[in-house]
């Protein structure tokens, strides 16, 4: 239906500019995300943004109240709107063009996650929002604002994967509640920051398909002791 990718939105970024454009394929339109000239994501596979709802849903009883850092196409949002169990989720992002876009429904269906009363949209930096939380505010935090410390589109987003952060988020959680961080590559030194600063850490490993391809996909997950 497209042949070549199509631009359904070019906008200036607090980050570099932020396009959202549309390919075909032989399953149907893809929408893909390029924030300062780097591809992010598309919805070809969104298999291990879902994954990050996923291990907070099986592994906390009682997932009331979630915070969500980065959100991208939605995927994990939706994920997480998906448990009835889940009655809030705040999202902390820091490009309000990529958070218009998406409420005007140029991305099919993702008005209505970014609409759902559940969902509480705040534009900021999670770097300035995370130490600022409320003690025990969430029983889930889900970091997923790069491609993980060691590709990082903005430097300035080491920040979120070393201990004072982490220190914060842990802080946020109630006894139990799950800190679980997206990585591109294995990150050894980000599951010890998680132990010394969270609790115990479980690595989950998820293999996709994509351009021909066999991809590992990590996220770190620990518990508030």
């Amino acid at each position: 239906m497209f042949d070549t990718p199509e631009t359904l939105a070019r906008r200036d970024g607090v980050d570099g500019e932020v396009v959202v454009r549309r390919r075909s394929s032989p399953s149907g339109p893809v929408y893909e995300l390029i924030v300062n000239g780097t591809f992010l994501m598309d919805t070809a596979e969104t298999s291990t943004e879902r994954l990050l709802a996923e291990v907070l849903l099986g592994g906390h009883p009682e997932p009331a109240t979630v915070l969500v850092a980065g959100l991208g196409f939605g995927c994990t949002v939706a994920s997480l709107l998906a448990d009835a169990r889940v009655l809030r989720v705040d999202v902390v992002e820091l490009e309000p063009a990529l958070v218009d876009v998406l409420r005007r429904g140029l991305v099919p269906g993702l008005d209505a996650v970014v609409g759902d009363p559940r969902v509480h949209v705040v534009i900021d930096d999670v770097r300035a929002v995370l130490p600022g939380l409320a003690p025990s505010a969430y029983d889930g935090i889900l970091l997923d604002v790069d491609n993980g410390p060691h590709f990082l589109v903005h430097r300035t987003n080491a920040d979120v994967y070393e201990r004072p952060l982490l220190t914060a988020a842990a802080r946020a959680l109630r006894p139990g509640g799950l800190l679980a961080v997206w990585s591109a590559a294995p990150a050894p030194a980000l599951a010890d920051a998680l132990a010394d600063t969270v609790g115990p850490v479980e690595q989950v490993v998820r293999t996709v398909r994509r351009e021909y391809r066999d991809v590992d996909y990590h996220v770190y997950v620990a518990r508030r002791h």
